[in-house]
């Protein structure tokens, strides 16, 4: 990309770190365009997930699902999911409106993020990802459906990141890396301030629910005031800075460990408010494939995730019950005792 689009770089307001990447078309079938280009995981899920080999067609991509609200993680991964139904024989050209989903074709990606963002045709079906096109589509698809709660995977594979399969199980929102990063110290960025000050193996599973734990309440820290996660947690800003900064401006006397506490409260409330939604310890899970289909090649060759027991030490450290619920003795602890009712109900 570096040697043939990128036309530049663009920051946020007063940021050094300008992560944001500008490109050029200037020839070929998607030109002309300029705008905003493709990051990591966008050209992933565009290009790599559906073998597109094309950055023009991925940088096409990228525009269209920018233009159209779309995101690019779940738009990729969707996309690849009715790719591998078309491969499978699951969905036909009378399906798709004469539409042959064949891997690696980008004009087909193209022209499929288009119906999805107008709900046409098929793009309908898909429009609101993978999960519920399994729904409407049946026969099986539910098996190469990759997604968490409905939300697709992202591309930190839990076959090299098993920290990242816990995460991805147990978010409130799917399969998010960015409610966790939790593969960040197998990469050797260390948080020594709370305890991670060793860089991990991303095989094992040994101290992944401690880990998993401690990188989404500080996540929810970040968060929750509104900061960059490229600065605060990839930047190397030391993190005791967080609280220096957030009582600078508060005037309230904070320490890092208050605001670790502050990311607990957090996700134990919208656990709280997921098990009112009905979300169980069924729901904390992975697809399949991660669990049962061991990779064939690769540096992850042999590789399943092994869920159960990195679950149930994390529903100890949360202080959940072997059901995934709160318990009442860790919503006090915390002060939240306002929610309890909506856990035991009490107020029955």
């Amino acid at each position: 990309m570096a040697e043939t689009i990128l036309a530049g770089r663009k920051a946020c307001f007063t940021c050094h770190i300008a992560c944001g990447r500008y490109v050029k078309v200037s020839e070929g079938p998607y030109a002309p365009l300029e705008g905003y280009g493709p990051e990591y995981e966008t050209i992933a899920a565009l290009g790599s997930l559906c073998i597109n080999d094309s950055l023009e067609a991925i940088a096409k991509a990228n525009d269209q699902c920018n233009r159209l609200g779309l995101d690019t993680i779940s738009t990729g991964a969707t996309i690849a999911f009715a790719m591998e139904c078309y491969e499978r024989g699951i969905i036909t050209k009378d399906d798709t409106g004469g539409i042959e989903l064949r891997w690696g074709d980008p004009d087909v990606i193209i022209r499929m993020i288009e119906l999805i963002g107008r709900r046409e045709g098929f793009g309908a079906i898909l429009s609101e990802g993978s999960m519920r096109a399994t729904e409407r589509i049946g026969k099986g698809a539910e098996r190469y459906a990759m997604h968490v709660k409905g939300l697709e995977i992202p591309m930190h594979s839990p076959y090299r990141f098993k920290e990242m399969g816990l995460q991805y199980a147990v978010s409130e929102r799917g399969a998010c890396h960015l409610r966790g990063l939790s593969m960040l110290p197998a990469r050797g960025i260390l948080f020594p301030e709370i305890g991670i000050d060793k860089q991990v193996d991303g095989f094992s599973v040994d101290g992944k629910a401690h880990l998993v734990k401690i990188m989404q309440d500080l996540c929810r820290v970040v968060d929750a005031l509104g900061l960059c996660k490229f600065v605060y947690l990839f930047g190397g800003v030391p993190l005791w800075m967080l609280a220096k900064l957030y009582t600078a401006i508060t005037g309230w006397e904070t320490t890092l460990n208050d605001l670790m506490k502050a990311g607990e409260r957090i996700w134990i409330l919208q656990r709280i408010f997921n098990v009112r939604m009905g979300v169980r310890r069924k729901d904390d899970t992975l697809p399949k494939r991660f669990l049962e289909e061991p990779l064939s090649e690769g540096v992850a060759k042999g590789q399943i995730v092994k869920l159960e027991p990195m679950l149930n030490e994390y529903y100890a450290k949360r202080g959940l019950d072997e059901e995934g619920m709160p318990r009442k003795d860790k919503i006090v602890e915390l002060g939240l005792n306002f929610a309890v009712k909506y856990i035991t109900h009490e107020d029955q």
